[in-house]
């Protein structure tokens, strides 16, 4: 690759797929945010999750409130994080309640060649950063995690993540990926506790047997970086389906846990089923 520079209602029924077709040979165009189609999904949360379109299983979910707040335009949604949590297995494995919460949602069915994903998000003041947590992003397929290395076949997932000292990058599970996710774009993302943050990535997959995929971040409005050469998949079956919001610390060890219970901030989710270099500004 190169690199340049406390409540909210159940799921109701599912809303409209959203579809906007775009060839691979059109991919990589520029489309500004204000000619987006009425396909493009927004949530500001105002109903809960009852506007995520695709809905899969959610765990954590007493982990999760909605709360009104002035800098918001609807409502904010508060992922709770236990002292002493690390992920949910680790957790499960020690008989003790999650911290965080997670689910996938197929905001962009039947599925798109390119995706860009804004959302905004405050860590609480004084917030633990350890040595890292999940924070969401794009994904394709089973939307693979927790050590399991996709084949090209299955799926990809593009979750971001906070690292020590409130560093972040996008941790991926890509068929080139060993062991664990890929660490890209690593320290580039900057989060300030108390601070709201506005996070764009912008997705092009790549074109099955070649390595000519693309991802950008930018936060608040600049950009931080962006890579090229990405292999995403093997087969034209895989394509960017929607949203893996997952939010936790960990890693599986204590050295990941935070000393005292604290809390994440969530607003104005938006995909663009193109790349949408307009959503960053």
């Amino acid at each position: 690759m190169t690199a340049r520079r406390g409540w909210w209602p159940r799921a109701a029924a599912l809303a409209s797929a959203c579809a906007w077709p775009l060839s691979r040979a059109t991919a990589p165009e520029v489309v500004d945010a204000a000619s987006a189609p009425a396909a493009a999904w927004h949530s500001r949360f105002t109903s809960g999750l009852a506007d995520w379109p695709g809905l899969g299983a959610v765990w954590g979910r007493d982990n999760l409130s909605l709360h009104d707040d002035p800098a918001v335009a609807g409502r904010l949604l508060r992922v709770q994080l236990q002292a002493g949590g690390i992920d949910p297995g680790s957790m499960t494995r020690r008989g003790l309640p999650r911290s965080g919460a997670g689910f996938k949602a197929r905001v962009l069915a039947p599925g798109s060649e390119a995706a860009t994903l804004r959302y905004r998000l405050r860590f609480a003041p004084g917030f633990e950063f350890v040595r890292g947590g999940k924070l969401p992003g794009l994904y394709g397929g089973s939307g693979p995690s927790g050590g399991r290395i996709p084949d090209g076949h299955d799926g990809f997932s593009l979750r971001l993540m906070w690292r020590e000292f409130g560093r972040g990058e996008v941790y991926a599970y890509l068929p080139t990926s060993r062991v664990h996710g890929s660490s890209l774009l690593s320290g580039r993302p900057r989060f300030v506790p108390g601070q709201w943050h506005t996070l764009v990535q912008a997705v092009v997959l790549n074109t099955p047997g070649q390595a000519d995929g693309r991802l950008a971040l930018w936060q608040d409005g600049q950009l931080l970086g962006e890579l090229t050469g990405l292999r995403l998949r093997d087969t034209p079956r895989l394509r960017l389906d929607g949203v893996f919001f997952e939010v936790f610390h960990g890693g599986a060890d204590d050295s990941w846990a935070p000393r005292q219970a604290q809390h994440v901030d969530f607003a104005d989710f938006h995909v663009v089923p193109a790349w949408a270099e307009g959503l960053a500004r």
